[in-house]
């Protein structure tokens, strides 16, 4: 592990936040896929399909997992062939598709949420209630910030 040694603090934290989030990705897709054969983004998606009453939209996913929807239709493919979800088109407007869990899926999902929780405890060991609760703030508003900056981007490279 290389430690960041630079004079700005700012940007020392910011190369630190960076490092930590890529090695607690790579982490907890390792583990999660040691123990429960899923990747995070997938234990992601199934997550967010579990807390939206069950069945959720692709660009609802793709909010979710901060991907762009073109990914977010590649991986439901995948899942689907896994057999993990299902989508089907709304019957009530056939434009929009709805993504579900399948029996395997939710058998799959029951089964990696202690593997989730065992790396939560694992990344957050050193953080107190009050730290974590500081993070949360502190994490908050930076997603806030890089958010207006992709507003900022976007608005930009519009002709």
């Amino acid at each position: 592990m290389i430690d960041v040694d630079h004079e700005d603090t700012i940007l020392r934290s910011f190369i630190l936040f960076v490092q930590t989030a890529y090695a607690i990705l790579k982490y907890a897709d390792a583990h999660l896929y040691r123990k429960a054969r899923l990747s995070i983004v997938k234990l992601i998606v199934m997550r967010a399909i579990a807390s939206n009453n069950g069945s959720i939209t692709p660009s609802e996913l793709a909010e979710w997992t901060q991907t762009e929807r073109h990914n977010i239709t590649t991986l439901i493919e995948r899942m689907k062939r896994d057999g993990l979800i299902r989508a089907e088109r709304n019957p009530r407007n056939r434009r929009f598709v709805n993504v579900s869990l399948t029996d395997k899926g939710r058998e799959a999902l029951m089964h990696a949420m202690p593997v989730a929780r065992e790396i939560v405890d694992q990344v957050m060991s050193s953080i107190s209630e009050d730290d974590a609760l500081l993070l949360e703030k502190s994490l908050r508003g930076l997603r806030q910030n890089a958010h207006q900056g992709l507003e900022y981007v976007a608005k930009r490279s519009q002709p």
